[in-house]
């Protein structure tokens, strides 16, 4: 199936490492309409200007083949948002400044170099949200550890280390891996916080019924009080 006028679908899910591992790579209709945009937006003008061939290394990835080379949990290769390129017998930093110098519209340009001859550009289109950032990745023992975002002038002012005196450049293999950083990639909105439920006011405390005041004790009375209280008797006649 051609996905745009110089990339078919066959080439946009081809790996290595899903034919070695026996894994199918096949796109939903929404990640072929990915690669097509992909294509039609970021490949086609980059082959019209280089005036040749852009061999894609690593296109469409689907979950298996995604967690078998440890590629990123979000990866835009899963959705067919991105692609790993070369172009034989050219400087593949050049690839990497001509997108860039046209102005395409890209979400992430990533030069990277892994060793002198595993050289590639990781270049990604995003419909309607492209950030345009330009990365340069940094490796250590063979793995990207960094992926620092530069600027268009500092990525423009790189040089090849890789071109030959004589301009010729070498033969360039490739090795399918992560190849995007997890923290730079489009970032899970937040789910809004649920509001505070309004917290009920305080129920007034019942007070306790007063107790019925104790009746005050009748003051004591003398013996004397007492006698003179009683009425006196009244003596019998006799």
């Amino acid at each position: 199936m051609n996905l745009s006028r110089f990339f078919t679908l066959d080439e946009m899910t081809r790996s290595d490492a899903a034919a070695r591992a026996n894994i199918p790579n096949e796109p939903t209709q929404a990640e072929i309409a990915n690669l097509r945009a992909l294509c039609t937006n970021i490949l086609d003008p980059l082959r019209d200007a280089i005036a040749g061939p852009i061999k894609v290394r690593s296109g469409y990835r689907g979950p298996a083949l995604n967690t078998l080379i440890h590629g990123a949990q979000r990866s835009q290769h899963l959705e067919g948002k991105a692609a790993d390129i070369q172009a034989a017998g050219r400087s593949i930093l050049e690839l990497f400044q001509t997108v860039i110098r046209l102005g395409l519209p890209f979400d992430q340009v990533i030069y990277e170099a892994q060793s002198p001859t595993v050289v590639w550009v990781h270049v990604s289109h995003n419909p309607g949200a492209n950030r345009g950032q330009i990365m340069r990745a940094e490796f250590e023992n063979g793995r990207a550890v960094r992926y620092p975002v530069i600027s268009a002038d500092a990525a423009l002012a790189m040089t090849d280390p890789n071109v030959r005196r004589d301009g010729s450049v070498p033969e360039w293999s490739f090795i399918e891996s992560a190849d995007e950083p997890e923290e730079l990639l489009e970032a899970i909105p937040a789910k809004p916080a649920k509001p505070a439920k309004p917290t009920k006011p305080a129920k007034p405390t019942k007070k306790k019924a007063a107790k019925k005041a104790k009746r005050p004790s009748k003051p004591a009375r003398t013996k004397r009080a007492v006698k003179q209280a009683r009425p006196a008797k009244k003596k019998r006649r006799r």
